[in-house]
């Protein structure tokens, strides 16, 4: 009987040092967004608009605004097998990681439905697609006051044209793009504010 008892406490220690070496999994998600689309008071923030989204008469632009995604480089550090990253706002499973190219390929890149990963500035990691964009979350949508001498800062349509700083006439300029040019979008487009009003339009040239 007592042989019994030993063996059963044997077993249950066993078990329990068993579940003590279970492997722990983290979810790594985007770091919180620096800016609330309720407060845009003194920011620089991605954003997507046309030309027809300007309110003229009200002084105001009704625009949609993104945070550009930046994941915490201590947490990508310790990813590991198993783990999920939440990218592009969906859960991934981490399968393989493979250090390359100044970054790391997670479950074969982009080719292979996974992602890349690059190291950034200020000990975060950002996340890269095509052409080396980065990506975004939406934060939502608001009617942003435009400040009496907002300008705008605007690429041309090759990558060596000069940009045009527009400082009076952006009605005109921006309501007399060609049809291809009056959609400003958030991998070229940043609106700075200063007190809660938009004090600067630029868009950049991408490919």
């Amino acid at each position: 009987m007592k042989a019994l008892h030993s063996f059963l406490l044997l077993g249950v220690a066993v078990l329990a040092g068993g579940c003590t070496h279970q492997t722990a999994f983290q979810r790594i998600a985007p770091l919180p967004a620096g800016v609330s689309i309720d407060k845009l008071d003194d920011c620089i923030v991605p954003a997507a608009f046309t030309s027809d989204d300007f309110n003229w008469m009200g002084g105001n632009l009704r625009m949609t605004v993104y945070n550009e995604d930046l994941y915490d480089a201590v947490e990508v550090s310790q990813m590991k097998v198993g783990d999920t990253l939440v990218y592009e706002g969906q859960p991934m499973v981490v399968r393989t990681i493979k250090d390359e190219n100044g970054g790391l390929t997670i479950n074969g890149g982009l080719e292979e439905g996974g992602c890349w990963l690059t190291g950034y500035e200020g000990g975060t990691f950002i996340p890269r697609i095509w052409d080396d964009h980065s990506v975004y979350t939406e934060l939502g949508q608001t009617q942003a006051v435009l400040a009496e001498d907002f300008i705008v800062i605007d690429c041309g349509s090759e990558p060596t044209d000069p940009s045009d700083t527009i400082r009076t006439g952006q009605k005109l300029y921006l309501e007399s793009l060609k049809a291809d040019r009056r959609s400003f979008g958030k991998f070229n487009t940043r609106v700075r504010f200063e007190k809660g009003l938009v004090k600067e339009i630029k868009r950049h040239w991408i490919p």
